[in-house]
């Protein structure tokens, strides 16, 4: 039997995936747990397991399936394949360095915000971005940074297919206000965003262009609410306004 489509998708091949991600939500998960996520049959998933579990994707420990070391692997492929990618290994350490807080590049794909590369030299505290997972555009000032470069069909286009959930209580969740917030970012020069992610951080964000005159990320610096003044946030402004001008013509100098 054939494979059924659902639009211009493969059935088998969009289960296959939401499985992957509901066992990723879930850190880990049951075949009975996936069967009540998913709504499917219990021999649907199961076989889908089987498929992930033979090819990588998915490691079976006892009776609970986890992400394998598959994912890693080619999601760490497509991070160092990315344009961006050798230079924002030189330039966010020296921008880290400089502020002495966590500094990233982060990239929008398939409209979602991953960190690219990330160092944070801030009272040695580990990354709040490490684990690379994917955030709303509308909450993080890298999200906002990027989207104030795109046009208003192009965002309302990626609001629309991901919704303006409500992250933490300061999460804008209206589109007609984070709108106008891209205005403002516009206005400004600079992307903020105070514990509408995370509750507790800070950050800032500012775009990046290629050598295409397109935006190709932007590169941010967060930290702790309780690390922010008006004297930091101005000198944080200055150094990314220093780095992003490093970065574009790093850009630009590799590619000749």
């Amino acid at each position: 039997m054939k494979p059924r489509r659902t639009g211009d998708t493969l059935q088998t091949t969009d289960i296959s995936l939401r499985v992957v991600e509901h066992v990723t939500e879930l850190d880990g998960a049951t075949l009975a747990e996936l069967t009540a996520e998913t709504g499917l049959a219990k021999s649907t998933v199961h076989n889908h397991l089987k498929t992930l579990s033979r090819y990588g994707y998915l490691n079976r420990e006892g009776d609970t399936y986890h992400v394998g070391v598959k994912l890693y692997h080619l999601g760490n492929y497509a991070r160092k394949r990315h344009e961006a990618y050798e230079v924002a290994r030189a330039v966010v350490p020296e921008l880290a360095d400089e502020t002495q807080l966590e500094a990233d590049f982060t990239v929008e794909e398939n409209g979602r915000i991953v960190s690219l590369y990330d160092v944070s030299t801030f009272s040695n505290t580990a990354s709040s971005l490490v684990d690379s997972r994917l955030f709303h555009v509308h909450s993080t000032a890298s999200g906002k940074s990027i989207l104030s470069e795109y046009s208003e069909v192009r965002v309302r286009e990626i609001l629309d297919r991901w919704g303006l959930p409500a992250q933490t209580e300061h999460t804008i969740t209206d589109a007609d206000e984070f709108l106008r917030e891209l205005e403002a970012v516009r206005e400004r020069g600079y992307a903020t965003s105070f514990g509408e992610a995370i509750e507790g951080m800070w950050t800032i964000g500012i775009p990046v262009t290629g050598p295409d005159g397109t935006v190709c990320g932007s590169i941010n610096v967060c930290a702790p609410t309780y690390a922010h003044d008006e004297a930091r946030e101005r000198a944080v402004v200055d150094a990314l306004d220093e780095k992003a001008a490093v970065f574009e013509r790093r850009l630009a100098e590799q590619g000749e």
